[in-house]
């Protein structure tokens, strides 16, 4: 397994806190305590029945096999002198959450419906093209026009705010889905996107598998996300890149303002998402609780990712920009108000790169079209993948650095 890929910053717990959850600031001590609770899987003295009641025989039986085999004269379950639990600490309670300052952001011709973004997609001549990859491989993109529309959430988390308005100064080209497995062959026949865990004991399989060729491409970093645009754009002639964070929410909205582009984030999304729903319920084995957050009811039958373009696209023609796999970002995790000419964009630029979208093991208030995460870009994840965008020459820099 490559180093950090079930690393403390893609669990719920660490992103909540370090997104501001009540108030909470941690030093570097805490945050390297806290990233040892995890890893140790929660500190316990390694008895069953700390946690449980312990069945029929079995602790008699463990003490007997234990000095049958090992010549151990001990009882597993008992608690050694001096490892008694500490004293009762008194959790410190986070503060209530702090509204935010919300403030009317007036954008021309913002928001517009469905209907609208049909329009406004086919005023600029063929609304999709195909790239060629190879041996029968293609990838299909879709115009995204230029437009303004109002960054953000007020009702989101801190690194969400404060919403303000952004231009987007020219039409680009976006992947209609996240790039395949098979797509990414073509560059690297050696990737295996693998499988994602089972929950409990003894299994006899790998787990769930989400290497096949429709499903979109896992644990890529944004390093090789980005050598597999440059290897296209070589291969096609066009300039191939990863979606800026403006493009990337500007595109998944389009032209709405509500948290999802269909809706609320209390939607029923089996049509249009794949998200964290009863099926992901298949992960946690036989008698191993259900213990990963879910919607229980929804179920779209899709216990890791789905195939590619299963779902329902938005108006612009865009399918899984809420869910199934989280995708990288050519841009670093700053704070807003966004500027396209801060450096944000740079590819030489060191720091963490944003990821959007939420993924199959998300809810959907973690796939919102505002919602941000970052990762090393180093860091292969379980669930992030990527797609693609075709720009017109270099980024357009604006002088106001409110748009691109």
């Amino acid at each position: 397994m490559p180093p950090l890929e079930y690393h403390p910053d893609s669990s719920e717990l660490v992103q909540m806190l370090k997104k501001g959850h009540g108030g909470v600031k941690l030093d570097d001590e805490a945050w390297d305590r806290l990233a040892t609770w995890i890893d140790l899987n929660v500190p316990c003295h390694g008895t069953w029945s700390e946690y449980r009641d312990i069945r029929g025989e079995g602790r008699e039986r463990r003490a007997e096999l234990f000095k049958k085999y090992a010549n151990l004269d001990l009882d597993p379950e008992v608690v050694p002198e001096g490892a008694a639990k500490p004293p009762k600490v008194q959790p410190v309670k986070p503060n209530p959450p702090k509204p935010p300052t919300v403030r009317t952001v007036q954008c021309s011709g913002w928001p517009f419906d469905a209907d609208e973004a049909k329009r406004r997609q086919a005023d600029g001549g063929p609304p999709t093209q195909t790239l060629d990859l190879g041996d029968g491989l293609t990838l299909e993109l879709v115009r995204i026009p230029a437009g303004e529309f109002v960054m953000g959430d007020s009702g989101g988390w801190p690194d969400e705010w404060p919403v303000h308005p952004v231009r987007i100064g020219k039409p680009f080209w976006m992947g209609t889905t996240e790039v395949t497995n098979a797509q990414y062959a073509a560059f690297d026949s050696m990737h295996d996107s693998r499988y994602i865990s089972w929950y409990n004991k003894d299994q006899n399989k790998r787990g769930e598998p989400v290497n096949g060729p429709t499903q979109p491409v896992l644990r890529v970093t944004w390093d090789e996300a980005m050598a597999f645009c440059r290897w296209l754009s070589t291969k096609t002639g066009k300039r191939v890149t990863l979606p800026t964070e403006a493009q990337w929410e500007y595109a998944c909205r389009a032209g709405t303002n509500t948290p999802m582009w269909y809706g609320s984030v209390d939607a029923d999304f089996t049509e249009v998402a794949n998200f964290a729903d009863k099926s992901l319920n298949g992960l946690t084995r036989r008698d191993s609780p259900d213990w990963i957050p879910t919607i229980d009811t929804v179920s779209d039958g899709a216990i890791a990712t789905a195939d590619v373009g299963k779902h329902e696209p938005n108006p612009w023609g865009l399918a899984d920009m809420h869910g199934n796999v989280c995708e990288w970002t050519r841009s670093l995790y700053k704070p807003y108000p966004y500027k396209a000419d801060d450096g944000r964009n740079a590819l030489d630029a060191g720091g963490m790169r944003v990821v959007r979208g939420g993924s199959f093991y998300e809810r959907p208030k973690q796939g919102r079209s505002a919602f941000r995460w970052r990762y090393r870009t180093w860091h292969k994840v379980y669930n992030v993948g990527f797609r693609v965008v075709i720009e017109d020459g270099p980024p357009r820099q604006v002088a106001s650095g409110a748009g691109e």
